[in-house]
């Protein structure tokens, strides 16, 4: 009975996942939940910085899950991707990404099946983040079957024990970097509010 009571307490205390992700009034005005078919399950990496080469914490990984939130006729979308690992792994996880991003080589580099191309990481700042976070802006250029590629989209991953949440933001031709940042940013503000267990208000930027 003491082995069963143990192991209910266990499974009390991890968090709820879908808890954790940011709610569509969170992301913005109008915005609604997407489902991914690859949104949940570790089958589907969480670290691609730089590629995907030298983040073991990818094993380490024991519940994920991702969801897209979009709004009709809106030019900016977010994906909110939420992950629980063994002890020790989202913290191993964000000290890989940070070492990927002071590191992100000048070449052009291939990986999930997609072309070479150059990757520039900025680093951003927001004080409303959990301390610690990583969080970058991307500026992506190369060829793709003979057409330019030439955009930006911004990543800030925290954490909060072992649980850590990255949230990513896309952008369509025509909205400028500073407006999708802005986007970007409060969304991770939200995300953050989650993850420390906060309450968090409605409301958000427009887009």
């Amino acid at each position: 009975m003491l082995v069963l009571a143990l192991l209910a307490v266990v499974a009390a205390a991890q968090p709820n996942l879908a808890k954790v992700a940011l709610r569509p009034v969170q992301v913005g005005p109008g915005y609604v939940v997407q489902q991914r078919p690859d949104g949940q399950g570790t089958a589907q990496r969480t670290l691609d910085l730089c590629g995907v080469k030298n983040y073991p914490s990818e094993s380490l990984r024991a519940e994920r899950l991702q969801i897209n939130y979009l709004r009709q006729n809106a030019k900016l979308a977010l994906s909110n991707e939420v992950v629980r690992y063994k002890p020790g792994g989202a913290a191993q996880a964000m000290r890989e990404a940070a070492q990927h991003v002071a590191t992100c080589p000048k070449t052009p580099i291939a990986f999930e099946g997609a072309p070479p191309l150059r990757y520039q990481l900025t680093p951003i700042h927001d004080a409303k983040l959990v301390k610690g976070y990583v969080a970058v802006r991307i500026h992506r250029t190369g060829t793709v079957k003979g057409k330019r590629v030439d955009d930006v989209f911004f990543v800030v991953y925290q954490r909060v024990g072992n649980v850590l949440s990255g949230v990513y933001s896309y952008a369509a031709t025509g909205v400028s970097a500073s407006a999708q940042q802005t986007f970007l940013l409060h969304a991770a503000e939200q995300s953050a509010r989650n993850l420390r267990g906060g309450s968090s208000p409605t409301g958000g930027v427009t887009a």
